[in-house]
């Protein structure tokens, strides 16, 4: 600011005004400063741990994330599935669920136990008796 327009500022404005504004100014500036500065850290951190990523040499799994965490989730349920037979040795719930978790593992042999006992449980259900002569023609193959 020239001295020539400060000068009708503060005839204009007065001279305690014009120095509360010029202050103002100045925290303005500072706060946009520290604005900036806390932008740009954020950012840069943020950047740093997807490149950490990106370069870390840890082994990377063999098999992708999600077949992973299926499997577990597969395991899991099976663990389930037995637990609650233990108590429960005829509960068909229990017996259809750990038939198909089974199955989704394509464990024929282990599959082939509940769907014998669904067979007993239930001898009039021709689909079940189905699937267990199915299977058992897969297992002998």
């Amino acid at each position: 600011m020239n001295p020539t327009e400060k000068q009708s500022l503060e005839r204009q404005y007065g001279t305690e005004r014009m120095r509360r504004m010029e202050r103002s100014k100045k925290i303005q500036k500072i706060v946009m400063v520290l604005s900036m500065l806390s932008f740009f850290g954020t950012s840069i951190f943020g950047l740093g741990k997807v490149f950490k990523g990106v370069f870390s040499s840890e082994p990377q799994p063999t098999q992708p994330a999600e077949e992973q965490s299926a499997t577990a989730l597969l395991q899991k349920q099976e663990k389930g599935y037995e637990t609650v037979l233990k108590r429960e040795p005829n509960n068909p719930t229990a017996l259809e669920g750990l038939l198909k978790v089974r199955l989704e593992q394509n464990n024929i042999q282990g599959a082939i136990e509940p769907l014998e006992k669904l067979v007993k449980l239930y001898p009039e259900r021709q689909d079940y008796q189905q699937l267990l002569t199915q299977l058992k023609q897969d297992n002998q193959k």
